[in-house]
């Protein structure tokens, strides 16, 4: 099942923590000393944008619409492979 789907089919409160988690998992990756100043002005604006859906979508009249769906999956992808798997628990719980 790809992401997009998972979010899609997820409960808001789900989907909220999942975003949650997501910028969280960019800030740890932020901190890494080895992180160039480029990748971290990347993760800085992934921040950016997923933030702002957490903030949409924390009010219930909000829809959940497939554009908001593909662009959180977008700015999700280049998360860490581990931290993102273990993130997407957060859809599946």
């Amino acid at each position: 099942m790809t992401i997009s789907i998972e979010l899609a089919a997820a409960s808001r409160e789900r989907v909220l923590r999942y975003l949650a988690a997501a910028i969280h998992g960019y800030t740890v990756m932020a901190r890494d000393p080895d992180t160039s100043e480029r990748r971290k002005a990347d993760i800085n604006n992934r921040i950016h944008y997923l933030a702002g859906h957490l903030m949409a979508l924390t009010n219930w009249a909000e829809p959940l619409t497939d554009s908001r769906v593909s662009g959180i999956a977008e700015h999700v992808a280049p998360l860490n492979p581990r931290l993102g798997e273990n993130i997407r628990a957060e859809l599946n719980m």
